[in-house]
C-alpha cells in the first residue's frame, strides 16, 4: 500500500515542506520568534542548533569541549558540534527508541538529532557495560544516524525530500547528510582524555574512530547566530578602470624594453580595463595577495601590470589576448629580473628602500601570475614554461630573504606592506605545492623553512579604511607563528596550553597545504629501496589523522569559515575543505606517481590510475570512500549539469584536482566491494555505504536498476566515475580541468570494456 505524501504549506509564502517541524522552523523566519533561550546569558535564537553553537563557542571551555562524549543526565547532556558529530562511533549497537527510527535531516544544522538539538541520545536500554566511558570524545551514537538496521531505500528518498533547496546553491543552509550508522572499532579513540593516555602519551594510538574525517560531510552552519535573512553571497568586486594616461605610461615604459620586445602588443585601455577586472573577479579571491582597498593601477610596476592583464584575459574568455599579453609580460619580466636582480655585486646588509622592496615584491607577484597562466595547458603556453618560471620565482623569493618582512611602524600602510609580502610568500609556497600535487615534482620550499606568522583574517585584510582596520584588528588575537601552529596540530594532548584553537581562512589554507606536503614527503621516503613497503605505517597515519582532525576543529572555530565558495570572506575555506579530502585520500592511497598529468594524454592517465593504484578493504578505506561519496551527493541533489555549467567554472582548479582523486578512490572501493561473494563478507558499514551509492546513482541516472548496476564489479564504478566526469566536461577556462573530465571518462571506458 502506497503511503500518501503529506505536504505542509506556509500560509505566508508559497513554500511547502514534507514535515510539520520543518514548516514550524520556517515559520519562525517570518515571525522572528526566538523560542530557544540561553540559560547562561540573555541571548535567544530561532533554532536549537544555533543555540547549541552559541553555548559551545561562548560558554564552553576547551576542557569542557573535550569531554562532550561522556554520558550524563538529560539536564546536562553534552552538545556535539557538526564536526564532531560524524566522528562519533559506538562500541556496541544500541536499541533505537521510536524517535530514533525516524531520523530528521535538517539542512544547515551544525548538530541535529530527533529533537533537532544535536544532543546525543542515550537509550534506556543501554547497559553500563556498553555505555561510553567518561571523558571519551567520539563514542556516543546519534539518533540522526539511526540504529543499525537493514537499508531501506525510503531513507534516501526521505533524505532528499527533507532538504529544501536554498535560494543560493551551496549556501551553508544546505548540507546533505544520508542515513548512516556509526563505525565500530576495537580500539579506543585517539582524542581520549583518560588518565591512562596521559600517563603514556608517547604510545602509538590507533586511528580515530570517526565515521568520516570530521570535516568530511557535515560542516557547521556558520551563518551569524541571529541571522534571519537568506545567506548573502559575496558581492562582485568593483571594476578597474585604465585611463588614457595610464595606458600611455605603460607604452612609454615599454620603450625601455624594446631590446626584447620591439613591437609589443598593448590592447586598448578598454580591453586593459576588462582584463584587470577579470583578474579581480576570477583570480584574486583564490589568491588574495593584493590589497584591493589601496590598489592603484597607476602605480604598479610594468611586469605586474602586464602579467595581471594577461591572467585576467583568461578569465574574460579571451585566450588570444591572454597569450599575446603573456608573451609580452614574460619577456619584460625576465628582462627586468636580469637587469635588477642578476649579475649584481652583493650589497652590504641593509634595509632596502620602500621602492626597492616594492619592486622586488611585485616582480615575484608577476612571476606567480605568469606561472598561473602557463601551468595548466599542454601548449600555448606549455606547462613546462610554468615549471621553469617557478624555479626563477623560488630563486627570487630566497634572494629577498624567505622570512624577511618589512618593518612596520604601527600605521595601516606599513602593516599593508608587511601583510602583502607575507601573503605573497605563503601563496607562492602553496602554489609550488600544487605543482607537487599535480605533476609529482619535489616541493621547492619546505614547510620547515617558513618561520613568520600566519596571515590575518580576511575581514582585517579587506578593511577599506585605517579606522575599520584598527577596529577589526582589535577584535582578533595576534597571529600565531606558522611553525608553532603546525606543531600544535600534531600535539597529542587536547588540553595543552599552547594548543592552536583557530586560524584565519588563509592560515588554514596554508596549513592544510603543509600537511599535504608532509604526506607526500613521507610517501616518497617510503618508496626508497631499503624500505619494505611503500605504504604509510600505522604510526605515521595516526599522526597525520590527528593533525587533520585538529585542523578541522580549528576550521570550525574560525568565524569566517564556510563551505560556500561565494561567501563574503572569500572561497579559501571552501577550497581548504577540498584539500582536506585530498589529504585523507592520500593517507589511504598514493596517487602521486599514478596521475601522470605531465603526459596530457587522457588514455595514459586513465590506464596509469587503473594499473598503478591498488586499494585493500579496511575501516580507513571505507571512511575515505564515504567521504568521497558525500562530495558527490550535493551536485547530484542540485543537478550535475547545472553545477558543472554554473558553479564549478568559478571554483579553484584545486577543487577539480581533488575531485579526480575522490572519483577514482570511490571507484576503486566499489570494485572491491561488489565482487561476488567477497571474502571476508562486507561489514555493516560497507553494506550501508554501498547501498547509499546505489541509491545516489539511481537518483542521477533515471531508469537504471539495482540488479543492472551490480551485474559485475565494475559497472557501478564506471557509472559513478562518469557522474564525476560530467562535472568537469563543460567549457572551462583552463585545459587541465577539461583534461580531468576526459581522463575520468576514459577511466570509465576502461572499467566498462571487457578484459
Amino acid at each position: 500500500m502506497v503511503k500518501a505524501a503529506r505536504s505542509y504549506q506556509c500560509h505566508r509564502c508559497s513554500r511547502s515542506f514534507a514535515r510539520l517541524e520543518h514548516l514550524q522552523r520556517h515559520d519562525r523566519s517570518h515571525t522572528k520568534e526566538k523560542p530557544f533561550v540561553c540559560d547562561k546569558c540573555p541571548k535567544s535564537f530561532t533554532r536549537k542548533d544555533l543555540l547549541a553553537r552559541h553555548e559551545r563557542l561562548s560558554h564552553s571551555s576547551p576542557s569542557a569541549d573535550a569531554g562532550r562524549g561522556s554520558t550524563s543526565s538529560p539536564a546536562s547532556r553534552p552538545i556535539f558540534d557538526g564536526l564532531n558529530m560524524l566522528a562519533s562511533a559506538v562500541t556496541e549497537s544500541q536499541v533505537p527508541t521510536p524517535a530514533e527510527e525516524s531520523p530528521q535531516f535538517l539542512p544547515g544544522n551544525t548538530t541535529f538529532g530527533p529533537d533537532m538539538s544535536g544532543v546525543s541520545q542515550t537509550t534506556s536500554n543501554q547497559t553500563p557495560a556498553t555505555a561510553p566511558s567518561e571523558g571519551t570524545t567520539f563514542t556516543e551514537s546519534f539518533g540522526g544516524f539511526g540504529a543499525p538496521a537493514p537499508y531501506d531505500g525510503d531513507d534516501f528518498t526521505s533524505f532528499l525530500d527533507s532538504i529544501p533547496l536554498p535560494s543560493h546553491p551551496y549556501s551553508p543552509t544546505y548540507q546533505p547528510l544520508p542515513l548512516f550508522p556509526a563505525f565500530q572499532f576495537d580500539s579506543t579513540p585517539v582524542y581520549e582524555q583518560s588518565s591512562e593516555r596521559d600517563k603514556d602519551a608517547a604510545s602509538v594510538a590507533t586511528p580515530s574512530s570517526s565515521v568520516l574525517p570530521r570535516h568530511g560531510t557535515q560542516l557547521p552552519s556558520l551563518q551569524p547566530e541571529e541571522s534571519h535573512t537568506p545567506y548573502k553571497a559575496r558581492q562582485p568586486r568593483s571594476s578597474i578602470s585604465v585611463t588614457t594616461q595610464c595606458r600611455e605610461r605603460i607604452v612609454a615604459l615599454m620603450v625601455d624594453y624594446s631590446n626584447v620586445m620591439p613591437n609589443p602588443f598593448i590592447p586598448s585601455r578598454h580591453a586593459l580595463s576588462r582584463c584587470l577586472t577579470g583578474y579581480l573577479a576570477g583570480y584574486h579571491d583564490h589568491y588574495p595577495i593584493k590589497h584591493i582597498p589601496t590598489f592603484n593601477v597607476e602605480e604598479i610596476s610594468l611586469p605586474l601590470f602586464l602579467s595581471m592583464a594577461a591572467l585576467g584575459a583568461q578569465y574574460c574568455r579571451e585566450p588570444d589576448t591572454s597569450m599575446r599579453l603573456y608573451l609580452v609580460a614574460k619577456a619584460v619580466t625576465m628582462e627586468h629580473i636580469r637587469r635588477e636582480f642578476q649579475w649584481i655585486v652583493p650589497k652590504p646588509p641593509s634595509n632596502p628602500t620602500i621602492s626597492e622592496d616594492q619592486d622586488h615584491l611585485e616582480t615575484i607577484q608577476a612571476l606567480l601570475m605568469l606561472t598561473s597562466i602557463s601551468s595548466w595547458s599542454e601548449r600555448n603556453p606549455s606547462y613546462s614554461e610554468g615549471l621553469y618560471i617557478r624555479g626563477v620565482m623560488e630563486t627570487l623569493l630566497r634572494q629577498g630573504g624567505l622570512n624577511d618582512l618589512p618593518i612596520q611602524d604601527g600605521t595601516w600602510h606599513s602593516w599593508i606592506r608587511m601583510e602583502e609580502r607575507k601573503r605573497t610568500k605563503l601563496v607562492v609556497f602553496c602554489f609550488l605545492n600544487i605543482h607537487t600535487i599535480v605533476f609529482d615534482v619535489p616541493p621547492l620550499v619546505l614547510t620547515e623553512e617558513i618561520t613568520f606568522d600566519l596571515p590575518c583574517t580576511e575581514k582585517e585584510w579587506q578593511a577599506t579604511t585605517s579606522y575599520q582596520w584598527m577596529e577589526e584588528r582589535g577584535q582578533v588575537k595576534t597571529e600565531t607563528k606558522f611553525q608553532d601552529a603546525l606543531s600544535s596540530l600534531f600535539t597529542h594532548s587536547p588540553g595543552s596550553k599552547d594548543r592552536l584553537e583557530s586560524f584565519s581562512s588563509m592560515g588554514g589554507y596554508v596549513l592544510i597545504h603543509a600537511i599535504i606536503q608532509n604526506i607526500w614527503l613521507i610517501q616518497k621516503a617510503n618508496r626508497l629501496p631499503d624500505t619494505k613497503t611503500s605504504s604509510l605505517s600505522p604510526a605515521q597515519i595516526t599522526s597525520q589523522e590527528q593533525a587533520l582532525e585538529h585542523w578541522c576543529q580549528c576550521w570550525e572555530h574560525n568565524q569566517e569559515s564556510s563551505i560556500d565558495p561565494f561567501n563574503p570572506h572569500g572561497p579559501l575555506s571552501f577550497t581548504s575543505t577540498a584539500l582536506l579530502r585530498l589529504a585523507y585520500i592520500r593517507l589511504n592511497a598514493d596517487f602521486s606517481s599514478a596521475r601522470r598529468f605531465q603526459t596530457w594524454n587522457p588514455n595514459e592517465i586513465a590506464r596509469s590510475l587503473k594499473t598503478n593504484l591498488n586499494v585493500e578493504r579496511s575501516d580507513r578505506l571505507t571512511r575515505a570512500a564515504l567521504h568521497c561519496a558525500h562530495a558527490l551527493s550535493t551536485p547530484i541533489k542540485l543537478g550535475i549539469n547545472f553545477v558543472a555549467h554554473t558553479q564549478v567554472v568559478s571554483w579553484s582548479n584545486q577543487y577539480a584536482l581533488c575531485s579526480l582523486e575522490c572519483a577514482v578512490l570511490l571507484a576503486k572501493w566499489l570494485e572491491v566491494a561488489t565482487v561476488p561473494n567477497p571474502q571476508p563478507s562486507l561489514t555493516e558499514q560497507e553494506t550501508k555505504l554501498l547501498e547509499f551509492v546505489i541509491e545516489m546513482v539511481m537518483e542521477a541516472r533515471h531508469g537504471v536498476s539495482r540488479d543492472w548496476l551490480l551485474a559485475n564489479n565494475t559497472r557501478l564504478s564506471a557509472v559513478v566515475t562518469r557522474l564525476w566526469a560530467r562535472l568537469f566536461t563543460a567549457d572551462y577556462i583552463w585545459e587541465l580541468v577539461n583534461l580531468i573530465g576526459r581522463s575520468l571518462n576514459q577511466y570509465a571506458e576502461i572499467l566498462e570494456s571487457p578484459e
